[in-house]
């Protein structure tokens, strides 16, 4: 037989029919998890691209407002000036920082990251 489970028949000792128990299969060594091979088989997902979204606040508006709104309009957001913002990435919230001037571009430095609940 080739690698199957083996069932043995076990006589019942108060007559009657006989009971079939299984054999556990075995394993062999290289089915093993070996802890080295699981993070060379992640390198993978670091290839993978994500949505970063950095978000300064929101609010509610009616249609009309937002129609309304033209070149130079401000929009009032629910967080002070002084607020972290928020950062997601595919859309959970992994960190908050604070809006930075780099090189002419905005840029965000992390001062928390978010732990895993």
């Amino acid at each position: 037989m080739a690698e199957e489970d083996i069932q043995e028949t076990t006589p019942n000792p108060e007559g009657g029919e006989a009971t079939a128990v299984a054999e556990p299969p075995t394993t062999s060594a290289s089915s093993a998890p070996d802890s080295g091979n699981e993070v060379q088989n992640l390198d993978f997902l670091l290839d993978v691209p994500v949505k970063l979204t950095a978000e300064l606040g929101n609010c509610k508006m009616t249609m009309q407002e937002l129609l309304n709104l033209d070149l130079g309009s401000v929009v009032q957001l629910d967080k002070p000036a002084n607020a972290n913002v928020d950062v997601y990435v595919n859309q959970k919230l992994v960190a908050r920082g604070e809006v930075v001037v780099a090189e002419d571009n905005f840029g965000i430095r992390v001062k928390e990251i978010i732990a895993k609940s």
